[in-house]
């Protein structure tokens, strides 16, 4: 049956079930044939051509739910008059479900691809989301995102000095730019510990805050560390605890349906820790972290933005399951971005990088530290009465 005159009898059948109509299981599933297409061809050109290939995950439900509904067309047909009516009626509702929800489907992509977020919401719609950004020009009073105080002289050269001593001196400063970002190249997992656990407890110790986001571990593995240091270093983790922020962007993507991760999310909620889960995709990690950066402005009590390490662990990982080009357009909007919007030090630490996409991280940063060598020094001081094992977690 002709698809034109396809989509009337849907809705016939659905508004006015006790009528006669002309369902047949062949307009059902001629129907249902239709909306495959659209999305076998919607899909091979985001994955083929927007290389956006995980994307392509959100279909398997419609094509599950289009498999049940031309089942049960087919059952309908060898069902009497009045049975058949029925099937046939439920089948066109749950397709009119079918739609709707590929719709929504569509929409949040269109939403991912054109803000780069991941979030459904109704500021998103044409329009709105302009609007919204001319009240915030407009509106003379800075609001707490818009109200940055800098980072202390101080702290910048603390983390010089830290920068120094881990890589003996041979870590790259460009004067052209203010000590805002940091690329990290490392070996292996957990050889960054050290240097990340001392830039924290610099942030901490200022009763500044920080926001750490790793996609190859799960947190609890640094966060871990991290107390460890921060107790043996003589601070008290309660007053420290409460400043971090953690945005758990493995579990999403690699950790599946393995008990283990759900007994350490509850370990990490023992240590007071705040949790952000990030959705799928860089365009999940974008959202979480603004998410991440809501939950700072709710626990503050004044309208001023303190300064925040801002830690992005290994998230060159996701392109197993994006694209390296979707980890570039993550690059190229975070690093400037948070520079902009001032009061951030972004550390980008990343390991198994290719050479290409490591020039492309710290071109944009404005210091960086390559310990892939294997000279840097091992972190001092506090660090130096944790164990080895520990370390190297």
């Amino acid at each position: 049956m002709n698809s034109e005159i396809t989509t009337p009898i849907l809705a016939w059948a659905v508004l006015a079930p006790g009528r006669t109509t002309m369902l047949t299981p062949w307009s059902i599933l001629t129907a249902t044939a239709g909306l495959i297409a659209f999305l076998i061809g919607f899909y091979t050109l985001i994955g083929r051509e927007r290389k956006s290939p995980y994307i392509i995950n959100s279909v398997f439900p419609v094509f599950l739910l289009c498999l049940f509904i031309a089942a049960l067309s087919v059952v309908a047909a060898l069902l009497s008059d009045a049975q058949q009516q029925l099937a046939l009626q439920m089948s066109a509702g749950l397709l009119v479900i079918t739609f709707l929800y590929s719709a929504l489907i569509v929409f949040r992509i269109t939403i991912r691809f054109v803000y780069f977020v991941d979030s459904i919401s109704f500021r998103h719609l044409p329009g709105i989301r302009h609007l919204r950004r001319l009240w915030i020009l407009l509106n003379p009073t800075p609001s707490y995102a818009h109200n940055p105080v800098n980072i202390p002289d101080a702290l910048k050269e603390e983390i010089e000095e830290i920068l120094g001593r881990i890589s003996d001196g041979s870590w790259g400063n460009r004067k052209e730019l203010d000590p805002q970002a940091l690329a990290v190249a490392v070996e292996h997992q957990g050889q960054g510990n050290g240097l990340l656990a001392e830039l924290a407890r610099a942030f901490l110790k200022r009763d500044f805050t920080v926001q750490y986001l790793t996609a190859s571990r799960h947190p609890i593995e640094f966060i871990g560390y991290l107390k460890r240091f921060l107790e043996t270093a003589g601070d008290v983790w309660a007053n420290s605890s409460s400043k971090i922020v953690v945005i758990d962007a493995f579990s999403p993507h690699f950790a599946f349906l393995d008990s283990i991760y759900a007994k350490k999310d509850r370990e990490l909620k023992g240590l007071s820790i705040t949790t952000v889960v990030a959705k799928e995709t860089y365009a999940g990690m974008h959202s979480a972290s603004s998410r991440a950066f809501k939950v700072f402005q709710k626990r503050v009590g004044h309208d001023h933005r303190n300064p925040t390490l801002v830690i992005y662990e290994d998230t060159y990982a996701l392109t197993d399951l994006e694209s390296p080009e979707q980890y570039r357009i993550f690059l190229r909007h975070v690093m400037p971005s948070e520079r902009l919007w001032g009061a951030m030090f972004t550390v980008f630490i990343e390991s198994t990088q290719p050479e290409a996409d490591w020039r492309m991280l710290q071109a944009y940063a404005s210091m960086k530290l390559d310990l892939r060598a294997g000279t840097a020094r091992a972190v001092s001081n506090p660090a130096a009465s944790v164990p080895n094992n520990e370390k190297n977690a």
